[in-house]
C-alpha cells in the first residue's frame, strides 16, 4: 500500500456474496445429511449380486477390462459407463467397498444438487427442500447402498446435466447446448438404459409451457428419440440373449403383464408417500386366475389424467400432468411390459424409482410453493416446523434402513422379519452363513429354501455345498444331481458334483461330470482344469495333458495347469509296443 492509499478498515473489506454463510448453509446441510445417513454403510460389505457383477468379475482384474465392457460385453447387461467406471474402482483399490461406497454417495449428493437446480430452473422457489427430500428419502437409499446399483447413482446426474443443457437451449438455442445435452443423454443411457424415456419428458416439458408440442420441437426432439431406440434395443436383446438365463418367467401375457404395472405404478405411489417396510426384494405378484379387479388401477389413473386434461389449461392442473407424467413415464421401462430377469424375482423394487419419484417430488414442492404463498403469515412457523419434522423423519427412516446394508446376513435378516415367507432371502442367508463357516445355521436356512424353491437349480446346489463340506456326501450327491437335471448347462454343478463322487471313489462318475462341465462350458478354465485331474487321476496321462493344454490356451498364466504339464511332459516316454 502506497502512501497516498487511504488506508482500509476491516468493516469496508465485504466478502463476496456468492461465498456468504447465507448460501453456503443449505449446501452443507444437505452434504452433513447425506453422510449421516449413509455412514452405516460407508464400510459395508459385498451384498447379494455385487459378488458376480464385481467382486468376482474376472474383467475387473483385466488391465483391458474396460475395453470389453464397450466393445466385447460379456452380458448380462450393456451398461459399459457403469462398468467402466467400476473397473477404475477396482483398479486403484482392488477388493475394498470403502472407495465404492463413497462414489456411489457422491453421486447421489451430485443428483440432489443438479435437482435443487433443474426445480428452481422450473420456477420453484422451494428448490432446496426437492434436493432434501431426494437425498433423504428411504426410497434412495438400496441404489446408493448396493454398490451393484451405481449404475443408478451414475445414470441421474447425467441424466439431468442433460436436461439443464437441454433448458439452456431451449431458452438460447445456442447449438453448443443441444449437443451437450444429447451427450449427456447417451452418457447416461450408457450407464443405465432405463433413462431411455427422455425424449417423452421433453415433449411433456413442451406441451407444459406451451400447451402443444410444435413441429421444431418434434424435430429437434427426434435425434433423441434415436439414440434411446438403438441403446433401448441393444438392452432388449441383452436381456433376452443373456440375463433371462434358462429358467423360465412365468410373467403371463399382455392382460397379466399390464394388470401387474397397474398394480406397480400405485405400489411406488404408495411407498413414496408412505416409505415403511422397505425391502430388498419385495413378494411376488401371482394374478391367477385374473381378476377385472386387478384392473382398477388403470381406472383410477384413468379418471386422474382425465381430471388433469379437463383442467389443462390452468396452471396447476399443466403442472400435476408434468409432474405426474414425468413419474409414470419414467416407470414405463421397468413395469413389465418387456420381460426384465428380475421378474423371477419380484415386479417392483425400490431401484427401480430412483429416478421417477423425481416427479413426485416436484409435485410436492410445487404444492408447498403454492401453500407458501397463500397461507397467512401466522401460519408459516407451523409450516416450516412440519417440512423440518418430516425430513427428520425420512433422514431417520434411511438412517436406520441403511444400517440393514452393511453385509449380508443383516440384509437378509431384515428381509425375513417383514417377509418370512422369502425363499431368495433364505438363500442368500444360507450362503452369507457359511461364507462366515457357519454352517449349521446355513443348512437351517438352506433347508428352508429347498422347500420353499424345490424348482430352482441354485437352492439345491447350495444345500449340496453345504453338506459336502459336512462330508454328508450321500445327501449331497442326491441334491447335486436334481440341480443337475434342473439346470443341466450349470459348469458349478457338474464340477461339484464331480468332486463329491471322487470322494465317494467313483472316479468314472467323476469323469462324466467333468465331461458334461467341458461340453456345456468348452470356454471354462475350470471345467477342462478339473476334467484334466480327473484324467489324471485314472492314469489317462495322454488325455490329461491334452486338457491341460486346452487350459493354458484359454488362460496362459494359469500356474496349476502349466507346472502340473511340466512334470507330465517331463516323464519318460512309455515303451514301444512289440
Amino acid at each position: 500500500m502506497t502512501p497516498t492509499e487511504p488506508e482500509q478498515t476491516p468493516t469496508q473489506a465485504t466478502p463476496p456474496r456468492a461465498w456468504s454463510w447465507r448460501r453456503l448453509a443449505p449446501g452443507a446441510l444437505l452434504i452433513f445429511a447425506g453422510v449421516l445417513i449413509y455412514a452405516p454403510v460407508l464400510h459395508g460389505a459385498w451384498l447379494w449380486d455385487d459378488n458376480f457383477l464385481v467382486r468376482y468379475n474376472p474383467l475387473m482384474a483385466e488391465a483391458g477390462g474396460w475395453w470389453k465392457f464397450w466393445f466385447a460385453p460379456p452380458g448380462p447387461e450393456y451398461l459399459p459407463l457403469s462398468s467402466t467406471l467400476e473397473w477404475s474402482i477396482w483398479r486403484i483399490f482392488g477388493d475394498h467397498t470403502f472407495p465404492f461406497h463413497v462414489v456411489s454417495l457422491a453421486l447421489h449428493l451430485a443428483s440432489g444438487f443438479l435437482l435443487w437446480r433443474l426445480l428452481a430452473r422450473l420456477g420453484l422457489r422451494l428448490a432446496w427442500l426437492g434436493a432434501f427430500l431426494f437425498l433423504v428419502h428411504p426410497l434412495a437409499v438400496e441404489s446408493v447402498a448396493w454398490i451393484s446399483e451405481v449404475k443408478n447413482t451414475l445414470s441421474l446426474p447425467l441424466l439431468i446435466f442433460s436436461l439443464l443443457f437441454w433448458l439452456n437451449y431451449d431458452e438460447h438455442r445456442r447449438p453448443v447446448d443441444y449437443l451437450a445435452a444429447l451427450l449427456f443423454f447417451l452418457a447416461a443411457l450408457l450407464a443405465k438404459t432405463s433413462v431411455v424415456m427422455l425424449p417423452f419428458i421433453l415433449l411433456l416439458h413442451a406441451w407444459w409451457q406451451q400447451g402443444h408440442v410444435s413441429r421444431e420441437k418434434w424435430i429437434s426432439i427426434a435425434p433423441f428419440f434415436a439414440v434411446a431406440a438403438v441403446l433401448g434395443l441393444l438392452t432388449v436383446f441383452f436381456q433376452n440373449r443373456w440375463a433371462i438365463g434358462v429358467e423360465p418367467i412365468e410373467a403371463g401375457g399382455f392382460p397379466e403383464r399390464a394388470a401387474g404395472a397397474g398394480r406397480a405404478i400405485f405400489f411406488y405411489f404408495g411407498k413414496f408417500f408412505w416409505p415403511v417396510n422397505l425391502l430388498p426384494t419385495y413378494r411376488p405378484w401371482t394374478f391367477d386366475p385374473l381378476t377385472p379387479g386387478e384392473f382398477l388401477p388403470w381406472l383410477g389413473l384413468a379418471a386422474a389424467f382425465g381430471l388433469l386434461w379437463r383442467r389443462r389449461t390452468t396452471g396447476w392442473g399443466r403442472a400435476l400432468c408434468l409432474g405426474l407424467g414425468f413419474f409414470v413415464l419414467n416407470l414405463v421401462p421397468v413395469l413389465g411390459f418387456l420381460t426384465m430377469s428380475y421378474m423371477r424375482i419380484a415386479w417392483v423394487a425400490d431401484h427401480f424409482v430412483y429416478l421417477p419419484m423425481i416427479g413426485l417430488i416436484g409435485l410436492v414442492v410445487a404444492g408447498l410453493d403454492c401453500a407458501l404463498a397463500r397461507l397467512p403469515k401466522f401460519l408459516l412457523p407451523a409450516l416450516a416446523g412440519t417440512l423440518v419434522l418430516l425430513i427428520f423423519t425420512l433422514a431417520w427412516q434411511s438412517c436406520n434402513y441403511a444400517e440393514n446394508f452393511r453385509d449380508q446376513i443383516a440384509l437378509w435378516s431384515h428381509t425375513l422379519q417383514i417377509f418370512p415367507d422369502s425363499w431368495l432371502a433364505e438363500l442368500n442367508l444360507g450362503l452369507s452363513f457359511a461364507e462366515v463357516h457357519d454352517l449349521p445355521e446355513a443348512l437351517g436356512h438352506l433347508n428352508q429354501a429347498v422347500q420353499m424353491r424345490s424348482d430352482y437349480y441354485g437352492t439345491h446346489l447350495a444345500l449340496a455345498n453345504v453338506l459336502a463340506q459336512l462330508n454328508r456326501l450321500d445327501e449331497a450327491a442326491q441334491h447335486y444331481q436334481i440341480a443337475s437335471r434342473l439346470h443341466p448347462e450349470s459348469l458349478e454343478v457338474h464340477v461339484n458334483y464331480g468332486d463329491v463322487l471322487l470322494r465317494q471313489g467313483d472316479v468314472r462318475g467323476a469323469e462324466r461330470q467333468c465331461a458334461l462341465a467341458v461340453w456345456f462350458n468348452p470356454e471354462s478354465t475350470a471345467a477342462h482344469y478339473n476334467y484334466a485331474n480327473v484324467l489324471l487321476r485314472e492314469g489317462r496321462i495322454q488325455d490329461a495333458t491334452l486338457q491341460y493344454q486346452l487350459v493354458l490356451e484359454i488362460q496362459p498364466d494359469f500356474t496349476p495347469a502349466r507346472d502340473t504339464l511340466a512334470k507330465l511332459q517331463a516323464l519318460p516316454a512309455p515303451p514301444a509296443a512289440p
